[in-house]
């Protein structure tokens, strides 16, 4: 590990969020949503605006907002990427030192979701850093092995799939696909008030 991965660690370790107001909500009852997500490829990005999508049509949230992490410079950001109102994205050239963002993200951690939907299974420490300063009142996402921080008020079991001698390794996407599902489908249907 990295000294500036070991700094940022022990930032995200220090961090507290006192000055946002913590309130459960059931995805049925949320009006504004924010979704945190590790950029990968064009196929992933359409995932993810189908998801906001899905959210806004079968679920009623007015508001679904998306932030996206790439990791790579600004000068070779993917060319399907723009910086709207509902959508943005921070690179690596917009972290400090360390790894935390800079002012990229603070429109986005300013808003006060209902529900802050960190979509990663693994850790990414900048996404961890905007996980960590945003306002929203209820925070989820899944857990992340050797990641010690309680950083979610909502956190979802990981799905294990581990293939047989004989069998073929899974899909990392379907894993993926299959844990947000899971997510989204509790996160709905529990009474969280």
């Amino acid at each position: 590990m990295k000294w500036k991965e070991l700094i940022s660690r022990f930032v995200l370790s220090r961090y507290r969020d006192d000055n946002r107001e913590r309130k459960g909500c059931s995805l049925r009852k949320a009006e504004s949503v924010g979704l945190l997500y590790l950029e990968r490829d064009h196929a992933f990005y359409r995932t993810i605006k189908d998801l906001a999508k899905h959210l806004h049509e079968e679920f009623g949230v007015k508001k679904v907002s998306i932030l996206s992490y790439v990791d790579d410079n600004a000068k070779r950001t993917p060319s399907w990427l723009v910086k709207k109102l509902d959508s943005g994205y921070f690179c690596k050239s917009d972290l400090n030192w360390y790894g935390r963002p800079k002012k990229e993200i603070d429109a986005f951690i300013e808003v006060d979701f209902d529900i802050l939907f960190d979509l990663e299974l693994e850790p990414n420490l900048p996404l961890k850093h905007v996980l960590n300063m945003s306002c929203a009142k209820m925070k989820v996402g899944s857990e992340q092995e050797d990641w010690p921080n309680r950083d979610y008020d909502v956190q979802i079991g990981r799905i294990e799939h581990t293939p047989n001698n004989d069998e073929e390794i899974v899909d990392p996407m379907i894993v993926w696909k299959e844990q947000i599902e899971r997510t989204f489908k509790f996160i709905s249907e529990a009474n969280i008030q």
